[in-house]
Order: C-alpha cells, then structure tokens, then sequence
C-alpha cells in the first residue's frame, strides 16, 4: 500500500511539473518572452524588487545572463532598474506597471483557482503542504545543479 501511494504521489508530481510546463509556456508565448524572462518577471511579481545577485540565484542564471535578461526586460517594458533607498549604492530590478497588469491577467484566475482549493485545507494541512512544496523546490534546484555540473552521459 505504502508503495502504490509513493508512486502516485511521484506520478501526480510528474503531471504537475509537466502541467507547470506547459502553462509557463503559454503565457511566455502570450506575453512575447522566452521562458527565462517570463520566469524572472514572476519572481519579480511575487517576491517585490531585490538586487540583481537575487533574481540571478533565484532564476537559476549567471550574473551575466541576468544582465542580458533584464536588459531584455526593460526593453520590454516588463522591469526596471531602481537605485535602493536605503542604499544609493544599490541597484534594485523592480516589476513595471505593464508587469503587474499582465501578471494579474495572466495568473490572477489560476491564483483565485488555488485559493478556493486551500480554503478546503486545515492549517496544519498547508504547513504540510508548505513544507512539502519547499522540499520539493530544494530538490529540483539540486538536481538542476546535478545537471548543469554533469560534463555529457556515457
């Protein structure tokens, strides 16, 4: 019994990356972005303005692909580069305006979507959840690191 439900908690994790794929390619195609732009606008929408060093980490990019990527984006009208208030010195990446209007048409009804499922949740269920989610993210983020480390396949 243990093992069928391991399978289908990996099978239903599977369909969900794959499911995740397909959506995060019709909305770059949507907004005219490749996929690696359309990812930075997103943490750019959900996590505010950060530095540079942040977005690349985060996105999985070198400093110098973020450099190219946000360029991208400026041009675009998508983001913009902001000095920190609190740190003249310090150059923020922010969402623009257009990001977070196409942003709310984009994933505003996926965003309502889950809500109304979380809402049927316990809240120990979403700190399971939560925990489980982050878990997981750590993991891909290793392997994708595997990945990137691995020279070619025998």
């Amino acid at each position: 019994m243990r093992q069928q439900l391991t399978d289908e908690l990996m099978l239903a994790l599977t369909d969900l990356q794959n499911a995740s794929e397909m959506a995060d390619a019709a909305i770059s195609e949507s907004l005219g972005l490749n996929r690696t732009d359309a990812r930075c606008v997103a943490y750019l929408i959900t996590r505010g303005p950060m530095a540079s060093g942040e977005l690349a980490e985060l996105a999985g990019l070198t400093p110098g692909s973020l450099t190219v990527a946000v360029d991208r984006l400026e041009k675009a009208g998508f983001a913009e580069r902001v000095r920190d208030v609190t740190d003249r010195r310090r150059v923020l990446i922010r969402p623009t305006d257009k990001a977070r209007y196409v942003a709310q048409h984009a994933w505003g009804q996926a965003v309502k979507e889950a809500e109304a499922q979380f809402a049927s949740y316990t809240d120990e269920q979403l700190a399971l959840l939560i925990e489980f989610v982050q878990g997981q993210v750590a993991q891909q983020r290793r392997n994708a690191e595997r990945m990137r480390e691995r020279s070619s396949w025998p």
